[in-house]
């Protein structure tokens, strides 16, 4: 039965100290009913080793030969969540070494026999239902924490508890009702009576009432919210940056003071706090990366929006357009409650696409009926598509469109794509050629969200630009190549109001000149995150000049002294500092300036040896990796002093590494194909524990 809590125990097991100090290798991956072999691979993949452009091109059988190449000689675990058939298993068993090494393979499944095949001779462990004081005790503890329940509500929460016919996820959804109600006799007893209004004695269908109440409770700027999130495949994760675009796009989100971004972070923490939305991924920075629904709140959700006509799923099967390609992909939405999708097609307001596979598409598709059917559109989103080399300039018919995305061996995007003077979000995602931006991009002034692939460059020629060519409203911007020096300056100067830069740099061809410097980036003064790759000679001018307001920042292939990274040690608000590839280089880093509010730091395949620092340096340090740093020779020693430091990550193939954290105590690891930490610590009794 789902919601009785398989996932959870299973990511239990993989997150424990114990399982992660025993296993070199972990990986997770969700099967599901409908699976793709690829996928499945390129998840397992991603967990142990990374998902590199690379791996990416692979066939399936290298795909599959890359795998067992990583896990052999090494103790792995990998866990297939959700598994239907044996079919997967087929699938992939081949991948997976058996080396006598107690590696270890877990399955959660709703059927009994799925685990008889597998694995005849090993029962598996059956969880069952809640008894009732289970189920209290976990209400109780998810809406008051470490609290008790008041005395005057214990007797009706029992109640409520009773109702969830011991499913934990029904549990847990009513637990999220009754956060976000009054805490009053009142109140909770008009929820216990919505859910004993009916009997039912099959658990499932009393969690899909507990989720219907759920629904119901929420206020009505969240039921769109959430409805919205019945797009995603059960087994994938939803990047939130990316939700929360959409939300924008379609108007869910109202225009603050405080930016919609904001407010609509505020939204899905709401759907999260309710118990209605799970955390996947995190960020370096602590904040939520991805999510995604229980299989169970995904089937409401689907099923809810069906109920309203609120989107409608199109496949190879109906595909009423004759001119679409035949395969499987997309979603179409529908917010005008017209269930036909051709007689009411000029109503709709959203078509999302989906690739049936990961795999680079092979042919140009045809999408023309787009223009003649859709013209009120205000998402287009298909970007796993590839569109030749012809962007379609009958997109500017779209006028309405606030999100698009596109994708493919594109050779050139057209002027007239400034007359889609409401889009906020334009992605464009090439295909191994070299693309161009035109200057008529600066005149979408509605503009937030600017996100190119590697492969596209900006046209920054000023006198094309006009003076009056600023895109105020931009507030994220990532993959451009721009010039070192004064033509990068002249870009950023034109988007006042940035708070994301992800860029490369690349040497002035004008270098002989002495503009080879790195951008003046401090009149960006609202930027907090920023990320740049550099490729070229070394830097004219090493220094770097940077907005004190930054939070969050990565560096890669300068190649500068370390003594230049006192001016990044100086920024008062950085919290965040990943050095990559290079960054910096010399075999001494002596640290001269304070990081007083670094949280997180990362240095990765950087030729340091040795590391002059001590306590003060990094006082809020939590989380120190280290990779590929083949000649350091030692953290250092007062490290062991720094009180907030939770964890340190060392990953380091085929080398022996010495830490030493106290005077009269040296520990000398032997770092194979694996990672290993260190961390949790009391009064300097150091432990060890291995991760991925």
């Amino acid at each position: 039965m789902p919601g009785l809590g398989k996932t959870t125990l299973a990511r239990k097991v993989y997150s424990s100290r114990k399982v992660m100090r025993h296993f070199h290798l972990r990986a997770w991956c969700s099967v599901s009913q409908e699976y793709e072999k690829r996928r499945l691979l390129l998840e397992i993949l991603t967990g142990i080793h990374g998902l590199t452009e690379e791996i990416r091109q692979m066939r399936d059988e290298d795909l599959q030969d890359k795998l067992r190449k990583l896990l052999l000689r090494n103790k792995y675990l990998v866990v297939m969540d959700d598994v239907w058939g044996i079919g997967a298993w087929n699938d992939l068993k081949n991948s997976f070494p058996d080396n006598a090494n107690a590696s270890r393979i877990l399955f959660t499944s709703r059927l009994h026999k799925v685990a008889s095949e597998i694995k005849p001779d090993s029962p598996p462990l059956s969880l069952s239902l809640f008894s009732q004081e289970e189920s209290w005790q976990l209400l109780e503890k998810k809406v008051f924490k470490e609290e008790c329940c008041p005395n005057e509500l214990v007797g009706v929460g029992k109640d409520i508890a009773y109702h969830c016919q011991g499913l934990p996820l029904a549990v847990v959804a009513a637990a999220g009702i009754l956060k976000t109600t009054e805490k009053s006799q009142n109140s909770w007893k008009t929820i216990a009576d919505n859910l004993s209004s009916q009997i039912i004695d099959n658990p499932e269908a009393r969690c899909k009432e507990v989720l219907n109440l759920s629904y119901k409770h929420l206020p009505e700027y969240l039921k769109s919210c959430f409805l919205y999130l019945g797009v995603l495949n059960e087994d994938r994760d939803v990047l939130v940056s990316k939700l929360i675009r959409f939300w924008i796009a379609e108007g869910f989100i109202p225009e603050t003071n405080k930016g919609s971004e904001e407010v609509a972070e505020a939204f899905l923490m709401d759907l999260i706090d309710r118990s209605l939305v799970i955390i996947s991924k995190r960020r370096s920075n602590g904040k939520v990366r991805a999510c995604r629904l229980h299989d169970l709140v995904l089937d409401f959700c689907k099923s809810q929006t069906e109920d309203e006509n609120f989107f409608q799923l199109i496949t190879r099967s109906d595909n009423p357009y004759a001119s679409f390609p035949n395969t499987d992909y997309g979603f179409e939405f529908d917010f005008y409650h017209h269930s036909s999708p051709v007689s009411f097609a000029s109503y709709r307001r959203s078509l999302v696409f989906f690739a049936s596979t990961d795999s680079e598409p092979k042919r140009p598709y045809d999408i023309s009926f787009i223009w003649h059917n859709f013209k009120l559109l205000r998402v287009l989103d298909f970007e796993c598509f590839n569109l030749g080399i012809s962007f379609p300039v009958e997109i500017e018919i779209l006028v309405q469109l606030r999100y698009l995305a596109v994708g493919g061996y594109l050779e050139s995007i057209p002027q007239s794509i400034a007359n889609l003077r409401k889009l906020k979000t334009l992605i464009v995602k090439g295909l191994s050629r070299k693309i161009t931006l035109p200057n008529t991009i600066w005149r979408i002034t509605s503009l937030r969200h600017l996100h190119v692939s590697v492969h596209v460059d900006f046209d920054s020629d000023a006198e094309e630009l006009g003076d009056c060519s600023i895109l105020e409203n931009l507030i994220s911007f990532s993959r451009p190549s721009l010039s070192c020096g004064e033509d990068a300056e002249r870009i950023i100067k034109r988007i006042p109001n940035l708070c994301k830069l992800s860029c490369i740099f690349y040497e002035s061809p004008d270098s002989s000149m002495n503009c080879n410097h790195f951008p003046r980036l401090n009149c960006l003064t609202h930027l907090e995150s920023l990320k740049i790759f550099y490729y070229g000679s070394p830097l004219n001018n090493g220094e770097f000049i940077l907005p004190l307001n930054l939070k969050k920042l990565t560096l890669s292939n300068f190649r500068l002294p370390w003594s230049h990274i006192s001016t990044i040690g100086r920024l008062p608000n950085l919290e965040v500092l990943k050095l990559l590839s290079g960054a910096f280089v010399g075999k001494i880093w002596k640290v001269e300036e304070e990081f007083q509010n670094l949280k997180f730091l990362s240095l990765d395949s950087l030729n340091i040896a040795q590391w002059n620092a001590s306590c003060d340096d990094f006082p809020k340090l939590e989380r120190l990796i280290l990779q590929n740093c083949k000649d350091l020779e030692e953290i250092p020693a007062e490290f062991a002093d720094i009180y907030t430091l939770e964890m340190i990550e060392v990953h380091c193939p085929y080398q022996e590494f010495e830490f030493e954290f106290m005077s009269t105590i040296w520990i000398t690891l032997l770092v194979l194909p694996a990672t290993y930490i260190l961390g949790n610590w009391c009064s300097k009794d150091w432990r060890f524990r291995s991760l991925t």
